[in-house]
């Protein structure tokens, strides 16, 4: 949580800095902000040492080895890092710039500056990294430097792009505000937001989380750099619960424990007690405490706190009777460094679950501070995130066997109740509450942020690079590694060799589409010898992934051999919590041969949450085969552009083929959203891509 500075005329200067005026390019120097402490005193090089390898390779060295290697990088880091007037300077001969100290939970601010084709960036925890670079240099729009500095450039599974563009141009100052909790980082640059409690992966070991501590880094590619004005302010664990607690529909949770009694409690409560507003086993006693609610899939969150040794563990479905490990799932609640428990089995260990999975180590609080939980229970599935981080993650469907050989039977349980299970020491937890899944239908935001063009059009595809956009692909993610989206002669090519999207950063309302495609020769898997296929969705919203773990929860204009103009309606489903995401649309059809809906004007009215309207002339004898073309099809030929326009004018679609009305549908819900090209095994390739004032859209 930010702390609110004194409002010296110092640190108006800052705040200016972080809402993005543009300063002077003098060198500025500002108060601390309170709580915060200098990383750079402007004068020398204190408190910053050279690289040496990785976190990975570092931990791999002896103290004689680090030291000497340290040693050498420390020279080296002088040569090639200086102060001048004030300010870090880079000359672009050497290596990154690292604080002497190790940092968890941390905010921070950075000022920065690079010159023409500059490419930079900042490592928390020894990793990489919120991205920086010259966003105009056309040399890294191949690795999508047109989306902005400030994200986490090397990420997979999560989104590695910022939210917007807010990088000043080169030559200036700009500022970060960072923070890190856990593994979740939030970046503010000159006082947007580009990055929301995003997941930093770790590169160096991709199958291990963020490291819970390490080095910061001020990283470079051979280029001169410039820092100033670096701050840090360590989070303290109470500050870094209460974010914690309060993230992702915080609303959605309630409270099972009242804080001064058992009340919806049974089992054996005569162990446990009430303190301070925490349930607390009483030392020499265990059992189990359970709730008499029963609960299938759910988020739990709570806090606890351990005692030196502490030994407890988390009742989940447990049956009210017999072993929890055994008569439903247990999850490890455990001073796992405590020299007693060398060694154990690591399915033992904290945030295991016990005896089946073994969790991450090294994420706990020291003992005697509170941590904060989470726990998702959904189907097979179990994720347990410790103080920010993830350390489990898991299908149960997928383990064979135990520690001790047979599955118990509580694996194979859908339901039961949640609890503690005691084990002599007075471990404590409180703020205790549950998210039943998959709940109530997910409700879209509201559309007042959603952009409208006015006065021309908002061009989404620039002709140059994608900026404005980000890839999500199946199987791939965040990482289009295949290169299926590119630019290639002012054209979006589409290689179709997957499925997924490109996506726009920004949610749209009340406009008129206009997009211009062709097909390519190539198709690819499935759909080798099919129907080419594609398609726009419109009115985005919820997951990516939220339909078919593919796209999103939307309404679709079809583009199909044959078929460009159908409506699909693509209602979708959360894939982490299950909560549906709705999405509706009224339409007037007939029905054909076949007894499909087609559009009609006048037609029979009907709201649909799921399904196809055809357009109005689709063959009934459509085949989804390669080349498919229908007798009275108004697209193009195959290799030639066709135009396909879509008017959202509040809930009302009217979708155009080569300026022939094809469909129409009303009451769109949501009408408002983020628009997504698609790709779906099959080459095409785009030259227009823009949105237009409705009314004003030119003809041609």
């Amino acid at each position: 949580m930010r702390v609110t500075p004194r409002l010296t005329p110092a640190i108006v200067i800052l705040l200016i800095a972080l809402f993005g005026t543009q300063l002077p390019q003098t060198t500025v120097r500002a108060e601390v902000p309170e709580g915060f402490t200098s990383l750079f005193n402007g004068k020398d090089l204190t408190g910053w040492k050279g690289l040496v390898g990785n976190p990975k390779t570092r931990r791999a060295m002896s103290a004689d080895e680090l030291a000497a290697a340290q040693k050498t990088a420390d020279d080296d880091m002088r040569e090639h890092w200086s102060v001048v007037d004030g300010v870090l300077q880079f000359d672009g001969k050497g290596k990154s710039l690292c604080t002497d100290k190790d940092y968890g939970d941390v905010e921070l601010y950075v000022d920065w500056k690079i010159l023409e084709g500059g490419d930079s960036g900042i490592y928390l925890r020894g990793s990489p990294q919120l991205q920086i670079w010259d966003t105009e240099f056309p040399d890294y729009f191949r690795h999508g430097a047109e989306n902005g500095s400030g994200a986490l450039w090397n990420n997979k599974n999560n989104a590695r792009f910022p939210l917007l563009k807010a990088d000043k141009p080169v030559g200036e100052w700009n500022t970060f505000y960072i923070r890190m909790v856990g593994e979740l980082v939030t970046v503010k640059l000159n006082g947007q937001l580009v990055v929301d409690e995003v997941v930093m992966e770790n590169l160096w070991e991709r199958n291990l989380p963020i490291y819970a501590r390490d080095q910061i880094e001020l990283q470079n590619h051979g280029n001169t750099l410039y820092f100033r004005n670096l701050y840090a302010r360590e989070i303290p664990a109470s500050e870094a619960n209460a974010l914690l607690a309060q993230r992702e529909n915080a609303d959605a949770y309630a409270s099972i424990f009242n804080g001064t009694d058992f009340s919806g409690w049974t089992g054996d409560v005569e162990n446990y007690e009430v303190v301070d507003g925490a349930i607390a086993c009483k030392a020499g006693k265990g059992g189990t405490l359970f709730t008499e609610k029963e609960y299938s899939d759910f988020i739990a969150r709570l806090e606890f706190k351990l005692p030196p040794g502490g030994n407890n563990g988390l009742a989940i479905r447990y049956a009210g009777e017999g072993q929890p490990h055994i008569e439903g799932l247990e999850l490890q609640v455990l001073d796992s460094e405590d020299p007693k428990y060398a060694q154990l089995d690591p399915r033992q260990y904290h945030g295991s679950v016990y005896g089946l999975v073994p969790a991450h180590r090294g994420y706990l609080r020291p003992t005697g501070e509170w941590n904060f939980q989470q726990v998702t229970v959904r189907g097979s599935n179990i994720k347990v995130e410790l103080n920010g981080t993830t350390i489990l993650d898991a299908d149960l469907s997928q383990v064979t066997e135990s520690k001790d050989g047979a599955l118990p039977p509580g694996v194979k349980r859908k339901s039961g109740r949640f609890g503690f299970a005691g084990h002599n020491d007075p471990v404590a937890f409180r703020n205790i509450s549950i998210r039943e899944l998959p709940g109530e239908p997910a409700e879209p935001p509201a559309r007042d942020n959603a952009i409208s063009p006015t006065d021309g059009p908002i061009k989404l595809f620039n002709g140059r690079n994608f900026e404005g956009f980000y890839t999500w692909i199946k199987d791939l993610k965040y990482a289009d590694w295949n290169k299926i989206f590119t630019v290639e002669d002012g054209m979006i090519h589409v290689s179709g060799d997957g499925y997924g999207g490109l996506i726009t950063n920004q949610e749209y309302r009340d406009y008129h589409l206009i997009i211009e495609f062709k097909w390519g020769e190539k198709t690819w898997g499935n759909r080798v010898d099919r129907a080419r296929d594609s398609g726009i969705l419109l009115h985005c919203w919820g997951p990516n992934g939220g339909y078919s773990n593919t796209w999103m929860a939307s309404i679709e204009a079809q583009i199909i051999e044959g078929g460009v103009g159908d409506i699909l309606v693509l209602s979708g489903t959360d894939p982490i919590t299950g909560q549906v995401l709705p999405t509706s649309l009224t339409t007037e059809i007939t029905k054909d041969r076949d007894g499909e809906k087609v559009w009609k004007k006048g037609g029979e009215r009907i709201t649909l949450s799921s399904g196809r309207i055809n357009w109005f002339g689709r063959d009934e004898d459509w085949a989804d085969k390669i080349g498919f073309r229908g007798k009275d099809d108004v697209e193009s030929p195959f290799g030639e552009w066709t135009r396909m326009e879509v008017i959202a004018d509040g809930g009302h679609l009217l979708y155009k083929v080569n300026g022939v009305v094809v469909n129409e549908a009303f009451e769109a819900k949501p009408n408002f959203g983020k628009i997504l090209l698609q790709t779906e095994q099959a080459e095409m390739f785009v030259r227009r891509f823009e949105l237009w004032p409705i009314g004003k859209a030119p003809a041609d």
